[in-house]
């Protein structure tokens, strides 16, 4: 998505611009100097426009000033500090080298203040910069002739902007540039405000934007039960003139309350009907206004988008064809959930409804540190994401209206495919009117003009150069449609060297129209609908702040013929597995799903892992197979060549896409282990081949050293189990010796206190409790670790005494008087849990398998108090593995709590009454085995008592 110009009463500041208040002012005096001339030669062009007031050519002024001071400021303040610190070293400004070097040294700041200050100070640097005054003298100029070019328009046009304000701007009163990314010249969206009220300045062709508005008026001139035009989806009200236009200013308002909230929610999918039709992409964010009950575009200069055609994967058909599926559906849209996987942006949703407070993580933000002190530099901080003006209310509780979402969708479609419609007709209006392609991400961009303002950029240009083309044509390698032309890299890098985001456009003509028309009659509503369904899911980051859960536990559960409904069930839920497939003409199969990564919850085609990836999948339908062999489970038709397909697809997307952890869920250890349970199911030994292959990312890789998730489900601490399960299997002392080193990684990361042992990490930095993310799930597997032959005598005893001390500080979130234990998580909607991944159905797993390896009676004792608190909760929230009835269920089955008919009972009547019910994605399909389709089948599969399948949940 590109994050171009939002439209509002306030924009905080973006990722990568100022983390601090004051930031632009640490080097306001150098930059004023700097910039003296060109505030001279704005307020001479500015004086020659009479039909400005004095006063109003002041503000003028000082709005434009201002812009160039943030500008100047943002690109000279790394050589700044660069210029600082050889002051500092060669003892610069009349004191010594040695008082310099003191942190708390002021002096030689002020020095240097006063010599960068000084007229012609960037003239002095050109023998180290010698494109630093051409450079800035670019921006400068652009820059004044972008403000007086605005001046000149706004002089001409003042009486075009009455039906805008509803009568007459009177005086100029401010003017606030820069709203957005700039374009062409220093060109950006600007906010307006006179005595009669506020408007916007759109330096572009605004065609697009008017006529996207007759569209919307004729769509709803006969819309069944049509809202009034108060209440229906909108953009603004725009006066476009000849290559730039004027807006409405929508101003943010929350909603009053329920009917508002759900018709604003109703509203969002009728935008994604209309997007969906006209190709509309983008809608991040900063493009979609909240006003009241309207959720009203902004910014509608991204429409008839054709998606480029992306090479063959080498994964597989299959894959191929599910990813061009997604690319063509409303995902492309920028309106539904989709979490970033850049570094800066890793994790984040920046979409038009997403973007949810609470949900964001922190994003890193180049700030200066120290400043005001010899010692200041640029240091990388994690700071919130700013918000936006997105939201129908403070707290947006998007779970509660997803139904909202996909019946406006539905309702909007329908009426756009009614008998009669003529979809060219409607669409004809936007020929001959400018459009936008987003050919490259915004933060590539903002990445490379970073590093072409460097210090050392600036002394040597042409290497700087070469840096960024090599770097765009690389970027175009993995993203389809990006410019690889030698003449259009050039011009992106002429662009950015001019402190420009690039921007291409387009002239939609005939040719276009029936293009997007033909996209959209072909278009596979189901698929459609289900990615909504899915794509909401990705609102929802690492379970932080879940949808209100329902407990619907079954009615009148019983066991009476216990094994024919097993079996029924366990043969419709593999035909549900297999026909929800993507299969390619090669015979490869795959999934589209919600699945989740280390950045969050995100709807793609399936990645490798076991949690909900191809790997959990294919090892599902394989013990499907075997238990078929066995005579456990009843032979369903296309079961085989599903798995063969799946398998094939699973060896293709680990040998060519990167794995993003060590982690036994997500990442290296989850390939791993899901190698080694496809071995103990099939017996075949290149499964066992393939199982050490994988396992040599975690023992030569850089995969462990530079983890920052440290947990079981994505980091290090989960491939210390898989990796001792390989060495047995093997025989080979080498994974002994990756899993050693793991447990020594472990050990210096832990924080120790009076509570005991915890571990920090990316997601959870305060430090938590738990199995898949918390302190229990590293104490067991440092326990495992010291049961083995890993490592040193002695460091085994410290293995041990660690993961006492994690257990300790499990405990010391115990709480008696709930019989559970608290859930620590900053942000977690609910005290207390009992799943898998964060409550007490995991602590109890981990527990009791420690028991029984170590008789240790503290552990069984940890056991069976959350077996009582799993129990007392009892079942009825969700299928799946991680976070539902079936962890209950595996955990409270193997410590013989309660009669395991009842237990059974639970599950078959549940399922039979209600489905599989996936929980966070509801009815939305999902095949994986720790939050979905393939999870109840395993289970299913392992309720035969004969049945002896790997257990995931303990990595067995």
């Amino acid at each position: 998505m590109s994050g171009s110009a939002p439209e509002r009463s306030e924009r905080p500041g973006k990722p990568g611009e100022s983390g601090r208040r004051d930031e632009a002012e640490w080097f306001a005096r150098p930059v004023r100097t700097i910039a003296r001339p060109w505030l001279e030669e704005l307020a001479r062009r500015l004086a020659s426009i009479d039909a400005l007031s004095k006063e109003e050519r002041e503000a003028v002024l000082e709005a434009g000033h201002t812009a160039l001071l943030k500008s100047l400021h943002a690109k000279l303040s790394r050589l700044f500090l660069i210029e600082l610190h050889a002051l500092r070293m060669t003892a610069g400004g009349g004191h010594h080298a040695e008082d310099a070097g003191a942190g708390s040294d002021t002096q030689t700041w002020t020095a240097f203040l006063e010599q960068a200050g000084e007229e012609g100070y960037l003239d002095r640097l050109a023998g180290r910069y010698p494109n630093v005054g051409p450079r800035i003298a670019s921006v400068a100029r652009l820059s004044v002739a972008a403000t007086a070019g605005f001046a000149e328009r706004l002089a001409a046009d003042r009486e075009v902007l009455r039906p805008l304000l509803g009568g007459s701007a009177g005086e100029l009163r401010a003017v606030t540039f820069g709203a957005g990314d700039t374009h062409r010249g220093g060109l950006t969206v600007s906010r307006v405000d006179f005595a009669g009220g506020s408007v916007m300045y759109k330096p572009r062709p605004s065609e697009s934007d008017v006529a996207l508005g007759a569209l919307l008026d004729e769509l709803y001139a006969d819309f069944p039960g049509a809202p009034s035009p108060d209440e229906r989806i909108r953009v603004p009200r725009t006066q476009a003139r000849e290559g730039y236009g004027w807006a409405e200013f929508v101003r943010h308002r929350y909603c009053a309350g329920e009917t508002e909230l759900a018709a604003f929610y109703r509203n969002v999918g009728h935008w994604l009907a209309v997007l969906r039709f006209t190709g509309g992409t983008d809608m991040h964010a900063e493009n979609m206004i909240a006003a009241g009950p309207v959720p009203v575009i902004v910014d509608a200069e991204t429409l008839f988008d054709a998606p480029a055609p992306f090479p063959p994967s080498g994964r597989g058909d299959a894959v191929d064809v599910a990813a061009a599926a997604i690319r063509r559906t409303v995902l492309r849209t920028g309106l539904l959930p989709v979490r970033g996987t850049g570094f800066a942006l890793g994790g984040v949703d920046i979409s038009g409804v997403g973007s949810l407070p609470g949900q964001q993580p922190l994003i890193p933000n180049p700030v200066i540190a120290d400043a005001g002190t010899a010692a200041a530099r640029f240091q990388v901080d994690l700071v919130a994401m700013p918000t936006a003006g997105n939201h129908p209310s403070p707290t947006p509780v998007l779970s509660a209206y997803w139904d909202r979402i996909l019946a406006g969708f539905r309702e909007m479609t329908a009426h756009l495919r009614r008998p009669g419609t003529e979809p060219h007709r409607l669409l004809r209006r936007f020929e001959g009117a400018q459009a936008r392609r987003i050919l490259r991400p915004t933060q590539a961009y903002v990445d490379i003009g970073r590093m072409l303002w460097h210090p050392a950029s600036l002394h040597d240009e042409t290497a700087a150069v070469e840096r960024a083309r090599d770097i765009l044509r690389r970027n175009a390698e993995v993203l389809p449609g990006a410019p690889t032309g030698r003449a259009a890299i050039d011009g992106e890098i002429a662009d950015l060297l001019a402190g420009d985001v690039p921007m291409f456009t387009f002239t939609v003509d005939s040719a276009a129209v029936r293009t997007t028309v033909e996209d959209w009659r072909t278009a596979d509503l189901a698929l459609e609908e289900a990615v909504i369904q899915d794509a909401l899911v990705g609102a929802y980051l690492n379970e932080r702040s879940l949808p209100t859960r329902t407990q619907a536990a079954a009615r009148d559960p019983h066991a009476r013929d216990r094994e024919r409904r097993r079996r029924d069930l366990a043969a419709q839920m593999v035909r549900r597995l297999c026909d929800g497939a993507v299969r390619g003409e090669d015979g490869t199969v795959t999934w589209i799903s919600p699945v989740f990564t280390p950045a969050g919850w995100s709807i793609r085609v399936l990645p490798a892992d076991l949690y909900t990836g191809q790997g959990g999948v294919a090892l599902t339908l394989a013990e499907y197979v075997s238990e078929v062999r066995a005579g456990r489970a009843d032979e369903v038709p296309g079961v085989a060549e599903t798995f063969e397909g799946a398998l094939r697809v699973l060896v293709g997307t680990e040998d060519r896409t990167p794995t993003p952890s060590p982690g036994a869920f997500s990442g290296a250890a989850s390939q791993v282990w899901t190698w080694l349970a496809l071995h103990r199911v099939l017996g075949e030994d290149w499964l066992l081949e393939r199982a050490a292959a994988r396992a040599l990312l975690l023992a030569e890789g850089r995969l462990v050293e530079d983890d920052v998730e440290v947990d079981l489900l994505n980091g290090a601490a989960g491939a210390v189990v898989p990796l001792l399960n390989l060495a047995a299997a093997t025989g080979q002392d080498r994974w002994l010796g990756a899993a050693a080193h793991i447990g020594r990684r472990l050990t210096g990361l832990a924080t120790l206190d009076a509570s005991g042992a915890r571990w920090t990490t990316r997601l959870n930095p305060e430090g938590i409790g738990g199995f898949a993310h918390g302190a229990t799930g590293i104490g067991w597997a440092l326990t495992r670790l010291a049961l083995g032959d890993a490592g040193s005598a002695a460091e085994r005893r410290d293995w041990n005494h660690l993961a006492e001390r994690a257990f300790a500080y499990q405990e010391s979130l115990y709480r008696p008087e709930h019989g559970n234990w608290l859930d620590v998580r900053i942000g977690a909607e609910e005290d207390f849990f009992t799943s898998w991944c964060h409550g007490s159905a995991g602590v109890g797993i981990g527990m009791l398998d420690l028991h029984r390896r170590t008789g240790d009676p503290a552990h069984l004792d940890m056991a069976r108090r959350a077996a009582r608190a799993c129990a007392a909760e009892g079942f009825g929230w969700s299928h799946t593995l991680c976070h539902g009835d079936l962890g209950l269920w595996e955990f409270l089955t193997s410590m013989d709590f309660g009669d395991p008919c009842d237990l059974d009972a639970e599950i078959l009547t549940g399922l039979e009454q209600r489905g599989p019910v996936g929980g966070l994605a509801r009815e939305a399909f999902s095949p994986s085995l720790m939050s979905g389709l393939s999870g109840v089948l395993h289970t299913l599969l392992r309720m035969h008592p004969a049945a002896t399948l790997p257990n995931p949940l303990l990595l067995d």
